[in-house]
């Protein structure tokens, strides 16, 4: 009787812990969420210049070399 015991009270503390665990991960998942809004509405990862785009390599008309 009492290992049953033993084990039911050790299930439960695990089942509360994981519940703590959770909620503690949903309310700093929702403190992220609230830095990142206040993070982009202040203009935060817009670059300060313009984004250079890759050119095509240049070959000469007729060429067959290949990169």
């Amino acid at each position: 009787m009492s290992k049953t015991l033993v084990g039911v009270a050790a299930l439960a503390a695990f089942i509360a812990y994981c519940f703590h665990r959770g909620a503690s991960a949903s309310g700093t998942k929702a403190e992220v969420k609230d830095d990142l809004r206040r993070w982009e509405g202040e203009g935060g990862n817009v670059p300060a210049v313009a984004t250079p785009v890759p050119q095509a390599p240049y070959r000469a008309p007729g060429s067959d070399a290949r990169h």
